[in-house]
């Protein structure tokens, strides 16, 4: 029997965004595949899921820091039509305290993994034409100096690898979406167990979600829910092209030329 229903992958599915994100897809006609390191709460939504939509539901407890688990995500990916890329981890610490197993983790899911299944899906879509791809990551991309260690410089990576998948994907109708999330209550922020209304200006992963939902079904390239001023964004990338366009040169800047 052919498959009636289109399928999405979620990453990090036990984590707040993603068990959100995972009743939003049901709940639009997508069956599942949810990728975890701790089954409990995805299997318990699945369960629920399943019970209310009849929807065909599999929670797959994956280490993707290991190359046979990568590669079997690689391998589904070839039947998947919209994979949300939200691999994420905190920080691994300050750079100075040297070389720790939280840095290759980090380093491991955050770029490794996040390319290699960002490949993947591009590759299988790319060749039938069709798909979506949705990366999620942290605003702290966009100011790495704020982040500790190498996390900055992980979320950095995510958003230009995403750009990059954007213009190579724009002739194969493949739509990619890049989320930006500013301060968002998840598994990882705030640190530790403060209350929410102690922190102004996070975030709901529902409201968080929803917000990047709409984005998708208006075809954004790029989806920041938290933020109210489009402009501020056009603002920024006008900015960046025209520092691209002023480093073109064959001449060292005049503050540089210190002989002749």
């Amino acid at each position: 029997m052919s498959r009636t229903r289109p399928k999405a992958l979620i990453t990090h599915a036990s984590c707040a965004i993603g068990l959100v994100y995972a009743d939003r897809l049901v709940r639009r006609g997508y069956d599942l595949v949810l990728l975890t390191h701790h089954r409990e709460r995805p299997a318990t939504l699945a369960r629920d899921l399943r019970r209310e939509t009849g929807a065909a539901i599999d929670v797959s407890v994956t280490d993707l820091t290991r190359e046979h688990g990568l590669q079997d995500v690689e391998a589904a990916l070839a039947g998947v039509d919209l994979i949300v890329n939200n691999l994420e981890l905190p920080s691994a610490g300050l750079l100075a305290q040297g070389h720790t197993s939280g840095l290759d983790r980090l380093l491991d899911v955050n770029i490794k993994a996040y390319a290699r299944l960002a490949a993947a899906a591009a590759a299988s879509m790319a060749g039938r034409r069709q798909g979506a791809i949705v990366n999620v990551v942290s605003a702290l991309g966009l100011a790495p100096g704020i982040a500790t260690g190498a996390y900055g410089a992980t979320m950095a990576f995510a958003i230009a690898l995403t750009r990059t998948m954007q213009a190579e994907l724009s002739s194969d109708s493949v739509y990619v979406q890049l989320v930006i999330a500013a301060a968002t209550r998840t598994d990882v922020w705030p640190i530790g167990n403060s209350p929410p209304e102690l922190l102004p200006g996070v975030m709901s992963p529902r409201d968080f979600v929803d917000a990047a939902m709409t984005g998708f079904d208006l075809r954004e390239p790029i989806t920041i829910p938290s933020l109210a001023e489009i402009g501020s964004w056009e603002r920024y990338e006008d900015a960046r092209n025209a520092l691209l366009f002023d480093i073109v040169s064959s001449d060292p800047a005049p503050r540089y030329r210190k002989w002749g």
